[in-house]
Formats: structure tokens, C-alpha cells, sequence
């Protein structure tokens, strides 16, 4: 096997009135079968199977899933492939509202992992709230999805965060696709809020020899709550990205990464309203002993006229698919071996001239030299630089300080915080 195809879906937002006389979605749907049978039979080789990067439901109740399974499996026989090939993660409507809302303990278990400052902090908490005794809190909101996805294996449990499925593309040459949640702390409330998603460090990919890796991720990464820490590590492993969630799509193609932010099939019919989907194609090949996989993604949007579907030239630049190869042994390769000498377990520092003098800001020294003025001084310094809000005064001042410190890293602020603890101290000693 050397080349795999895949119809890859976003947020199809099924509702209890799919397919219903009065549902006018009913034919946007068809379009996408007709053009299934229309073109992508004569342009793809050896389709494998469906992939939905999540909202596959609108209130993720069971009703729903059962006629998206329906509809999937209208697909999987176009190309003539089981019912079982399709992948999937959850997205934000995917999680059964009512089942928060009817909980005590639920928002418990999602505040405790929202209000964590660090992603070690958070996948603790997270970790607390998925052992034995507690393992079904976090997974109350999605045990319709559940429902749906065990039968494609991809359902998420404290015993699997995250799933994945192998194949070859040659005989030294293997692809894997894998799916990870980004819904667990995900309320009804998120966009009035802000909330921002929780992706914890387990479910990063780990490196696997003479492989590639496509991840599936419903919310992307400027939804993450710890984008920062996990953002990285993801790159370097997952060579191709697709999300969901925004409902607008664009690329972000580099030598090392094609990262795909796909459209949806049922966006918000606003007078922007444009429905898409997406054809992949995967092909790995070896060149001067190194292995190459070739990526080809042909987007498709619906017509004008809203009568058919066809190659979006917008995403295309005026062809009908957008190419690209990666070398996945030379990109494991920098990103494994040593290029420079790295020093760890060193705290944060970072030079300041203070007085025309030359020193260094230690974020430890910060923290305890903080703790020795008083908690009126404290919030003095935090509020003057304007490194503390409203809500966070409601906080432990340990927590308050571990975000100031951190909001004065983003805002270029540490040499003032700094400098202004120091200016405290040195009062109070005269």
C-alpha cells in the first residue's frame, strides 16, 4: 500500500430534525454524496476511511447520533468500505449540556482543571478526577458520543485518552492517525467566557519510528488553555494537523507541518455562509534512503448557485488541490538529535539594566522577595503594573502571583515587577 485517500468532515451539527421535510440542510448533504459519487471516485485511490474532526451532533444526544451514523455509513459505501472506517473526536457540541447542568459534581471537576495556572497543575487535577473512584466525572458530558464512537474505537475513557489507528504505506514506511479530546472542561457558557480548552500532556503523540502522524483535534491550537506549553511538542510530532471548530478555513504549511483549519459542513447561516469539506490524500515514498510523505488535500466548497459542490479555488490558488512533502526523517532527525548544548532545570531568568547596572532577574528571587512585603503592598505592586484583574484577587495569593508573574513575562513586564519589589523592600528596611 502506497497510497491512502481519506473524506475528511467538520462539524456537521446534526439535530433531531435532520432529514425532516422541513430541513433545509437536506440537501446540502446530498450535494456532498452526489459529489462523493461524482468526483472524488474518479480522483482518489484507495479511500480508506471518513475522518470528523468533531460537533458531529448539535446537543449531543442520542437521537442525533443515530442519524449521523446513518450518514457516514451512506459514505462508507460509495467507496465500498465497512462501516467501521470512520474516526472521529468529539467537539464542544458533542458534550450533552444537560448532563452538567443536572450534576453537582461535573462543573466541580471541570473548574478544578480550568482554574489550574499550570499544565502540570491542570493534568494533576485532571488525573485526580479520572481514577478509580471518581473516572466517570469527566466523561458524564460525552458518554452519548461514547455511545457512538465505540463502535469505531474511538471513544474516549480514563483507561484511553486518546486513540489511534496504524497503517503502511510501504514496508518500512508506516501512518498513523490519532484522535484526542479537547472538549473535557467545555460548558455552554464557553464563548461568553472565553473559557479556554483543556489538552493535557497525555494525550501529545509520542515519536514512533518510521512513522508519520496525522492528529484530529476539534478545537485549534488558539482554543488551548496551555497552547504555550503543549504548541511545541505537537509540531514535532504530528506532521499533519486538522482541526475544526472556527468554521472558516485556511492552511498553515511549512516545511515540517501541514496543518489544516477546515470549514464546516453546516456553519451559521450568516450572509458568509459557506459549507465545506475536504478530500486527503497520503503517500509515502523513500528517496536517497529517506522517507518522504506526500500530502495531497483537495478542498471543496459548495457552488455559488448552492446546487453542487466543487474545488475551492480560494483555498487552492486557483487549482483544485494544494500539494506538499515532508521529510519526515530529517524532520525527526532535528528535532532528536543534539544541534547545541542545552541546560536544564535552570530557573527563568532574564537581564535587566538596573541603575546602568547589569544584573539578572531570577523568578525565584522575585517569589520569595515578594512574600516578605505585606499582602496591602502586594496587591499595590500587582495592581500598579496592572498584572492582576478583578477576579483574581478572589484567588489564593499563590495562585495570583504564579499569574502575575506569568502575564508579566507575555507583557514584558518582569524587570519593572522586579525592580518594583525591590524598590518596596529597600523602603521598608529604611
Amino acid at each position: 500500500m502506497s497510497k491512502i485517500s481519506f473524506i475528511h468532515l467538520s462539524d456537521i451539527h446534526f439535530v433531531k430534525s435532520s432529514n425532516k421535510p422541513d430541513d433545509i440542510d437536506n440537501d446540502l448533504r446530498k450535494a456532498i454524496i452526489t459529489d462523493l459519487k461524482s468526483n472524488a471516485t474518479k480522483t482518489l485511490n484507495n479511500v480508506c476511511g471518513i475522518l470528523v474532526t468533531g460537533d458531529i451532533a448539535f446537543s449531543g444526544n442520542t437521537e442525533e447520533y443515530n442519524i449521523a451514523k446513518d450518514y457516514l455509513n451512506e459514505i462508507c459505501e460509495i467507496f465500498n468500505i465497512k462501516p467501521s472506517d470512520v474516526y472521529c473526536v468529539p467537539g464542544n457540541h458533542d458534550v450533552n449540556q444537560i448532563t452538567i447542568d443536572n450534576s453537582a459534581f461535573v462543573p466541580i471537576a471541570q473548574d478544578a482543571v480550568e482554574s489550574s495556572c499550570t499544565i502540570d497543575a491542570a493534568d494533576k487535577e485532571f488525573s485526580k478526577y479520572i481514577n478509580a473512584d471518581n473516572q466517570s466525572m469527566l466523561f458524564i458530558p460525552i458518554e452519548n458520543y461514547n455511545n457512538f464512537a465505540r463502535r469505531f474505537e474511538c471513544d474516549i475513557s480514563n483507561n484511553k485518552i486518546s486513540w489511534q489507528k496504524g497503517f503502511d504505506l510501504t514496508d518500512e514506511f508506516h501512518f498513523r492517525i490519532i484522535g484526542i479530546n479537547s472538549s473535557f472542561i467545555s460548558t455552554k457558557t464557553d464563548y461568553k467566557t472565553g473559557r479556554l480548552m483543556y489538552i493535557g500532556q497525555s494525550q501529545i503523540p509520542d515519536y514512533s519510528d518510521g512513522t508519520a502522524t496525522l492528529l484530529m483535534c476539534h478545537h485549534p491550537p488558539e482554543c488551548w488553555k496551555f497552547k504555550g506549553d503543549m504548541l511545541s511538542r505537537i509540531n514535532k510530532r504530528a506532521d499533519i494537523q486538522l482541526y475544526g471548530h472556527m468554521h472558516s478555513q485556511s492552511f498553515d504549511i511549512s516545511e515540517n507541518n501541514v496543518i489544516l483549519y477546515s470549514g464546516a459542513v453546516h456553519p451559521t447561516r450568516t450572509v458568509d455562509w459557506l459549507p465545506r469539506y475536504n478530500w486527503l490524500s497520503i503517500e509515502g515514498e523513500i528517496e536517497n534512503n529517506e522517507k518522504i510523505l506526500n500530502i495531497e488535500i483537495f478542498p471543496r466548497c459548495l457552488s455559488s448557485d448552492r446546487d453542487s459542490f466543487t474545488f475551492d479555488s480560494s483555498c487552492g490558488k486557483g487549482k483544485n488541490s494544494i500539494k506538499h512533502k515532508i521529510n519526515i526523517d530529517k524532520k525527526r532527525k532535528e528535532n532528536l538529535e543534539d544541534s547545541q548544548p542545552c541546560i536544564l532545570n535552570e530557573p527563568f531568568t532574564q537581564q535587566a539594566f538596573i541603575d546602568n547596572a547589569c544584573i539578572v532577574i531570577d523568578e525565584r528571587e522575585i517569589v520569595y522577595n515578594f512574600y516578605d512585603l505585606s499582602w496591602v503592598k502586594q496587591i499595590e505592586i500587582l495592581t500598579y503594573l496592572d498584572l492582576i484583574s478583578e477576579e483574581d484577587k478572589s484567588k489564593s495569593i499563590a495562585t495570583v502571583l504564579t499569574n502575575a508573574i506569568n502575564h508579566a513575562k507575555e507583557q514584558g513586564k518582569l524587570e519593572a515587577l522586579y525592580k518594583k519589589i525591590l524598590d518596596e523592600i529597600n523602603l521598608e528596611v529604611k
